[in-house]
């Protein structure tokens, strides 16, 4: 006679085994994966805020009618160190922006100062991720300057203004396409484009992705 198994008997130990040794053959493959998904919806977020921040700095300009400047910003411990005694970073370098900030520049003089009006501040997340200015960018103080007419033209200059900051991941999980552009050409026109630089040391020209304007890159 046929022995019927307990309904409540539990798996044996070789079933057990198996399940396990599926799982990690299972994760061995997926976890790169997983980690490229991360880094590349991080990569994305930044530079999607950074685009932003340049639109917030156009769009009040023309609302507030006075001068708006988004510029690099220090940052300690995570937090944005952004006032009159600690304003923009102008120094025209190759170093990793810690941050930035957008503020109404009342008497135009391209730095915050105790009276005026601080928009939006933003710290770089993570160490993976790393800003950095082009040479336009950097000799104009890294400083984007938006006037009335929702024009941006380089402090003490009438010519429009361009400009380019790269946002990458230099966590090595990317193998392609760790890169996005964030451009401002003809004083107006913002876009994001993907690019790939191991050591974001070099301005590159990608291919812009939907044709330009400021739409964010969506997914990864």
């Amino acid at each position: 006679m046929t022995r019927l198994r307990p309904a409540h008997a539990g798996f044996t130990m070789i079933e057990l085994m198996i399940v396990v040794t599926l799982m990690a053959i299972l994760a061995a493959f997926a976890f790169p994966a997983f980690q490229s998904f991360i880094a590349s919806n991080r990569l994305t977020a930044e530079s999607n805020e950074l685009l932003s921040g340049v639109n917030l700095a156009r769009s009040e300009a023309v609302r507030v009618q006075r001068r708006v400047v988004l510029c690099r910003a220090a940052a300690a411990d995570g937090a944005v160190t952004f006032s009159a005694t600690s304003g923009c970073v102008t120094t025209a370098d190759s170093q990793p922006w810690q941050a930035w900030a957008v503020f109404v520049d009342e008497n135009r003089n391209g730095a915050i100062d105790g009276s005026e009006r601080i928009l939006r501040m933003q710290a770089i997340n993570g160490n993976a991720l790393e800003l950095i200015s082009d040479d336009d960018l950097a000799a104009a103080g890294n400083r984007i300057a938006f006037r009335p007419d929702g024009m941006a033209r380089a402090h003490d200059s009438s010519a429009l203004q361009a400009a380019q900051i790269r946002v990458c991941d230099r966590s090595g999980v990317l193998s392609g396409n760790n890169m996005r552009v964030v451009s401002l050409a003809s004083g107006s026109r913002m876009s994001i484009a993907r690019g790939n630089d191991a050591n974001c040391g070099v301005v590159v020209q990608p291919v812009e992705e939907g044709g330009g304007g400021s739409t964010p890159v969506e997914g990864s």
